[in-house]
Formats: structure tokens, sequence, C-alpha cells
């Protein structure tokens, strides 16, 4: 079986460089090379060789291409290569949108450490100077008691108009017919899609196993999904219940011109650090009473039944709270501030940050910069996740890590279901939706 090894040696430098070719006496190969039709004969009998220079022009060469190897134990197995993984990498560099956004990120916070002397030194410490001494209107807003809450109000404001936006443009490109570059990124139309699959071209072997799905590209005849109506009612009446009573607060109890006056300029890790440090803490404390309110029936119909109203969410459903609901929620981002001391601007940017991460939690989209997919080894919950908890009512009881819900096994397994594949960061999309040109239902 020395011809065996040596066709396999000769397979792995043809992968491993760009191809070159031989004489007809250079290799035999196989078991042509032991026995030809019964007469013994040198292994590298001239009339045993064989034309190897057509089988190594390629470099995808496997070693079953050669002659009389079917019963080797290397036929039909690929040939490592060495070039595999930068060839992997180099085609999710050039084509997946996913990494495009982790470099963006990537380039945005080693910017923040490569400047970090010169913001320090010089940006913060000039900013933070305008803030508490400037008379100028911003600065002057920043001073007030009511800038915080007011400053979510306008985020969350601005976060729910813009998701709401998509949700309609796709819902009316469904109206007229048409295929809106954003439907393979809702999350309702790819369950939808997913599932008329499996019903209509579905089906089991005789041993019960996986379910094996046919894509047959019927995929253009799907049903119009059901999308439920902007309840502008009920976002100014939930409004007045968040802030009327922190505006009662803040006029009977002024204290934040004392507080913003003993903090030194901030620095660019303490930003990022308290920033980071209440998200975190934030998400502990939610992941215990979310779990219990779930857990406990009375708690669930009492203050958190009425968040669950809608199984397929969208961005509107964040402030759809109970006035108990409300109360813990805001509760419990200002504990984990305080606890943490956090600095009065890294405040107003996780201000900014939570209330983004809370409305894409529910928004009903799964694009390619959001947080769960730019945050390798699925470290964040984000809208995947925790659609599947609104549309299962159970798991993923975290709103922005996974470290607990994995921890207490409070995840959906990979059983290859229809919601087990709803969670995937690869799920089905029909090849219609790939091109907006063709229809997006069967007239």
């Amino acid at each position: 079986h020395y011809s065996i090894l040596l066709a396999a040696l000769l397979a792995v430098l043809a992968d491993t460089t760009h191809g070159f070719s031989f004489d007809n006496h250079a290799v035999s190969s196989g078991r042509s090379a032991l026995v030809s039709r019964g007469k013994s004969q040198p292994l590298f009998h001239p009339s045993n060789a064989i034309k190897t220079e057509p089988c190594l022009k390629r470099t995808s060469l496997t070693t079953a291409t050669f002659a009389n190897d079917a019963g080797s134990p290397l036929s039909g197995r690929r040939v490592p290569s060495m070039a595999v993984p930068f060839q992997k990498f180099w085609k999710n560099l050039r084509f997946n949108p996913v990494w495009h956004w982790r470099i963006v990120f990537g380039a945005f916070f080693a910017s923040l450490m490569v400047f970090r002397q010169y913001l320090d030194n010089h940006v913060l410490v000039t900013f933070w100077n305008y803030l508490l001494t400037s008379q100028a209107l911003p600065a002057r807003i920043f001073r007030t008691d009511s800038w915080e809450w007011c400053w979510a109000i306008t985020c969350f404001s601005v976060y729910i108009h813009a998701f709401g936006w998509a949700d309609r443009a796709v819902r009316k490109a469904d109206e007229e017919g048409r295929v809106h570059p954003f439907k393979k990124y809702r999350l309702q139309d790819r369950y939808m899609a997913d599932q008329q699959r499996r019903s209509r071209f579905s089906t089991r072997d005789t041993n019960s196993q996986q379910v094996q799905l046919l894509d047959q590209g019927k995929d253009n005849d799907l049903v119009k999904p059901k999308h439920s109506k902007w309840n502008w009612q009920a976002w100014v009446g939930e409004f007045w219940i968040y802030a009327a009573p922190l505006l009662i607060w803040d006029i009977v109890a002024p204290r934040r011109h004392r507080r913003i006056g003993g903090f030194a300029p901030p620095t660019t890790m303490g930003i990022l650090g308290g920033i980071a440090g209440g998200l975190f803490l934030y998400d502990i404390m939610f992941f215990c009473g979310h779990a219990l309110m779930h857990k406990i029936p009375w708690l669930y119909r009492t203050v958190h039944s009425k968040h669950h109203i809608t199984k397929e969410v969208r961005a509107c459903e964040i402030v759809r709270l109970s006035i108990s609901e409300e109360v813990l929620e805001v509760g419990f981002s200002i504990i984990a501030l305080n606890l943490l001391s956090v600095h009065p601007m890294a405040r107003t940017i996780y201000n900014m940050i939570i209330t983004f991460l809370l409305t894409e939690l529910h928004c009903g989209f799964d694009f390619p910069w959001t947080p769960q997919n730019v945050v390798p080894f699925g470290l964040a919950t984000g809208s995947r996740r925790h659609h599947y908890h609104h549309r299962i009512g159970k798991h993923y009881y975290q709103k922005f890590f996974f470290h607990v819900d994995r921890l207490f096994g409070f995840f959906q397994k990979d059983d290859g279901s229809l919601d087990g594949d709803s969670v995937k960061k690869d799920p089905f999309i029909p090849k219609s939706w790939q091109d907006p040109s063709q229809p997006a239902f069967a007239t």
C-alpha cells in the first residue's frame, strides 16, 4: 500500500500548492500497481503507471479520484487543507454583513483605546466643564433633575418609531404584492414561512429520525401575516404613567445639581465600565424578577400578563407594562446605577444604550447589526430569543445576556423543530425573499 500513501501525499501537496503535473512514469495508484491481470510485475513497472496529470490539476482533490481506490480507507475523504480556514474567513469577510458590522464596532472600540489618553485629558475634561458651568441651553437641561428620564423617553420614542416605520414598510409591501428588503429579517414572516414549508413539504423516514425538510422553491405563495395595529392611545397613556410620578418627585425633592458637582471629569474606561456594569447588574436583577413572575402564577396574572398579550411582538410592546412591572424595571435600572456610582455622563450614554436594547428586544426584526449577531459566541439574548419567549411563554428570562439562562437550562435545544430553528442565527428564508424582483405572493 505504499502507492496509496504516496498518492495521498501527492494529493496533499496538490491541495496546498497551486497544482502541478507529472509524466506517465511518475506514480502508480491503487491496486493496479500491485497486481496487473494476475501477472507478477515490479511495483513501478511502466505498464502499471497511471496518468496522474489530469487528476492533480485541480486543488479540490480527494483520494477517491484515483482509479481502483474505492475500497481504500481513504476513499471518498477530502484531503485536509491549511487553506480552508483562511478561505472561510475571507468568504465571511467579503460577503457576510455580520462580519462587516463586527469590523465597524471593533474599529470603534479600538479607536477608543488608541486615543484614550487624548480623550481623557482634553475632550472629556472640556466637555464636562461645559456641562457643569455653561449657561447654554443643552448644559442647563443636563443639570435639571428631569434630564435622565426625559432623555430616556426621547430615546424610546426615536427607536420605537424607527422600528415601527420598518414594520409598516414591510406591511405596505405585502399589501402591494412585492417583497420588501427588510422582509427576510422579520421574525414573524420567517416563522410563518418555515411553518408552512414544514406542513407542506416535510416527510419522516421509517426510523422516525429528524424531519427532512424539502424546499421545492414554492415559497412565494405564503399567506400574508397578520400585523398588530399601532396603539397610539396606549403609548400616550403609558407616557404619563411613567413620567408623572418622576416629575412630581423632581419638583418636591430637587437633588441633581448637588450630586453632579461632586464628580470629577470622567474617563474613557470609567464610562465603558459604568455602562457595562450597569447593564450586567440590571440584567441579573431583572432575571430574578422575570423568572419569578413566570414561575408563580399569581405574580404572572397580576404583574406580567399585560406584557404578554401579543405573541408576535413589535417595538411598541416595550411600553406595554403594568404599573407594578414598570416600577420594577425602572427601579432595577436606578438601583444598578446607584450601587456602582456611575458617572452622570456615563448614565446619559447608558440610558441611550439600554433604551435601544430594550426596544430592539421587542422589535420583531433580526438585522445583521444587532447585538445578537455582532456579539460572538451567542452571549447576547436579542430579538430572536425574546420573540421565542413571547411566542412560547417560557425560557430566555434575561434581557441582554445569556449566561444565567444557559446556566439554569432556560433555553430551547437545537432539536430541528420549528421553535428550535426560530432562535438559530441561520434560519430558513424563502428564496423569493432574497430577490426583491420576484412577487411576494402567488397570483
